[in-house]
């Protein structure tokens, strides 16, 4: 495909984004320990990915998070089927006795015994989930990578390719050096209006052309396909909020005010917090 000069301005534009998804939503040290521990990687898998999809309770998490805390007490080398079933039980006892008989929603949780993630790493003997998945994307291998991921139960397309874009990055992987790149762009709402506001209706319709497309642009752009996709989500979703926001902001129409007038109202939010965390003894 053949980029207009706009096109690969913008490729550009929406890197810059990146800064704030790497610097912010990544600062949690847990994302840079989980290739050196098993147990952290599962933990960071589960609070951060899995339950990423429309309409998952935010106690799903939680209450993953400490049914894994009570079987493997923070630490963890082989992962067994018998884990895997433990700990679906012990989430829906937690659901049930802590969560106000909270429902688990058994055909989409991915802690499910059946096809649960845990499930998936004791079938591969995977010990650490996050560390595997990059040695396959070195080894050209993000196919494989990716077909892991999407096999888990609740984890579609889109969760997949944003694990293994995080992965990717986080695991410090050179991005030209990486096979099946498109498997790294995770297409949600945000990605797809971007689409929409740089090709207008030539949008391509199917997901791995749109990946693909991507990819292509920020070759062409001199510039990260990962940077482009972090960018463009944080861009969208934490500071535009709204399409024709965002239309500007990806167009440069006067976007450095729409981002300083973000930076304010946040600062006035962080204020008045700030006041009612003082009345608090």
């Amino acid at each position: 495909m053949r980029f207009e000069a706009e096109q690969i301005e913008i490729a550009k534009r929406l890197t810059l984004g990146a800064a704030i998804y790497q610097n912010h939503f990544l600062k949690d040290p847990i994302f840079r320990e989980q290739f050196k521990d098993g147990y952290k990687s599962l933990a960071c898998f589960i609070k951060n990915y899995v339950y990423e999809r429309q309409g998952a309770a935010p106690a799903y998490p939680i209450i993953a998070g400490m049914s894994i805390e009570k079987v493997f007490q923070g630490q963890m080398r082989l992962v067994t089927v018998t884990h895997a079933k433990e700990v679906w039980k012990i989430c829906k006892e937690i659901a049930r006795n802590d969560f106000n008989n909270l429902k688990l929603n058994d055909s989409h949780n991915p802690m499910n015994s059946d096809r649960g993630v845990l499930s998936a790493m004791a079938s591969r003997q995977i010990s650490n989930i996050s560390l595997h998945v990059k040695s396959l994307i070195e080894r050209d291998k993000t196919i494989e990578a990716y077909n892991l991921i999407e096999s888990i139960r609740g984890v579609g397309p889109k969760i997949s390719s944003f694990y293994m874009r995080d992965i990717a990055y986080l695991g410090n992987l050179i991005e030209s050096r990486i096979k099946d790149q498109f498997y790294l762009q995770p297409i949600d709402t945000w990605i797809e209006q971007t689409l929409s506001i740089i090709f207008g209706n030539k949008v391509p319709t199917k997901l791995r052309e749109k990946q693909e497309t991507i990819v292509e642009l920020c070759s062409e752009a001199n510039c990260s396909p990962i940077a482009f996709n972090q960018g463009a989500w944080v861009l969208g979703s934490q500071i535009a909020g709204d399409f024709n926001t965002f239309r500007k902001i990806v167009k440069g129409d006067n976007a450095r005010a729409i981002i300083e007038n973000h930076v304010a109202e946040t600062k006035a939010y962080v204020t008045e917090v700030e006041k009612v965390a003082n009345k608090f003894s």
